[in-house]
C-alpha cells in the first residue's frame, strides 16, 4: 500500500491510495484477527511490533518530508550562545550593544485532544488505516501536546494531556484496544473536556473522528458547546448522517471534513493538523 504525497484536502477529503502487500502492513491488517487468537505473548508481541512498523512506515510516507512549523523569537545571547545574531535588533534594544540578541527557533505549538470511535467496526483494514492516521498526528504534535481518547459505550484515556509517550507505546495500547460495545459519543467528548481542562497553552482542539451516528448516551450537541474548539472528522458511509455531524461542527466552531473511503484518512488527518498548528 503506498500513500501519495500529502496536499490539502476538502471537504471531500480527496486522496487515494494504491495496494502494495508489505509484511509489515500485512501483520496490521489482520492484527485484529490475530488477537482473537492464543498466541504465545512474545509471538503476539513480535506480531505487534511488526505491524508497528509497518504502520509508521505508511505514516511517514504520507507525511513526506516534514518540518514542523515554527516562529523566530529575540533572546539574549547568554541564555542561547548557539543563535544568530540579530544585530538590527539588537541595536534596537541597545545602541551601545552592551547585550546582544540572538535569534531561536520555537516550534509552533497546539494541544489536540483527539477523540477516536473504536467501536464494533475497528477492525481489519479499518484499524490499521485509524493507526496509519493516529501516527500522522503524533508525529505532527510535540509528545506531551497530545491527548488520545478510544470510545465505544464508554470512553477510555490511551494517552492524557501532559504525559509523554513514545509513538510506539500510543500504537500499542491503540491496536489492543478492543472493537466492541455501542457508540457514545457523549462519553467521548466528556473525557476530551477533562484532558482540555489540563491544558496550557492557549491553542487548543478537539478532533472528533466518527461516523456521527450516536447510539448510547445523551445528543452530544450540548458537550460540543463546552470543548474550546472541535472539528469534526466523518467516517465511514457519507450517507450515515453528515447534516449532524456538519452541525457538530459548526457548534464546536470548527471544521467538517468527510471521509467516505477509510484510505484517504490518514491524509486527511495530516492537513487538519498542520493547519490546526499554523
Amino acid at each position: 500500500m503506498k500513500f501519495f504525497p500529502p496536499e490539502l484536502v476538502s471537504e471531500e477529503a480527496d486522496g487515494a491510495v494504491e495496494n502494495l502487500s508489505e509484511t509489515d502492513w500485512e501483520q496490521a491488517l489482520h492484527y485484529h484477527d490475530l488477537k482473537k487468537q492464543r498466541l504465545e505473548r512474545s509471538l503476539r508481541d513480535q506480531a505487534r511490533a511488526s505491524a508497528i512498523r509497518g504502520i509508521l512506515r505508511k505514516a511517514r510516507a504520507t507525511m513526506g518530508s516534514v518540518t514542523k512549523p515554527y516562529e523566530l523569537k529575540n533572546v539574549s545571547w547568554d541564555l542561547e550562545p548557539s543563535g544568530e545574531l540579530d544585530l538590527e535588533g539588537s541595536l534596537e534594544e541597545n545602541p551601545a550593544l552592551n547585550a546582544l540578541l540572538v535569534e531561536k527557533k520555537e516550534i509552533r505549538r497546539a494541544e489536540l485532544v483527539l477523540c477516536l470511535d473504536t467501536s464494533l467496526s475497528m477492525t481489519g483494514k479499518k484499524l490499521a488505516i485509524n493507526a496509519v492516521a493516529l501516527a500522522v498526528i503524533a508525529l505532527q504534535i510535540e509528545p506531551a501536546d497530545l491527548a488520545i481518547i478510544a470510545f465505544e459505550s464508554e470512553a477510555t484515556v490511551i494517552k492524557p494531556l501532559g504525559k509523554e509517550m513514545t509513538i510506539q507505546s500510543i500504537l500499542e495500547k491503540f491496536l489492543d484496544v478492543p472493537a466492541r460495545g455501542l457508540t457514545n459519543i457523549e462519553a467521548g467528548l466528556l473525557a476530551a473536556e477533562k484532558e482540555c481542562k489540563k491544558g496550557r497553552l492557549k491553542k487548543r482542539a478537539v478532533i472528533l473522528m466518527s461516523d456521527g451516528r450516536h447510539t448510547a448516551g445523551a445528543n452530544p450537541e450540548t458537550m460540543v458547546k463546552r470543548l474550546p474548539r472541535m472539528h469534526m472528522v466523518q467516517t465511514g458511509s457519507p450517507w450515515s448522517s453528515p447534516r449532524f455531524c456538519r452541525s457538530l461542527a459548526q457548534i464546536g466552531r470548527g471544521k467538517y471534513i468527510r471521509v467516505s473511503q477509510i484510505e484517504q484518512l490518514p491524509k486527511a488527518l495530516y492537513s487538519l493538523v498542520h493547519e490546526i498548528i499554523r
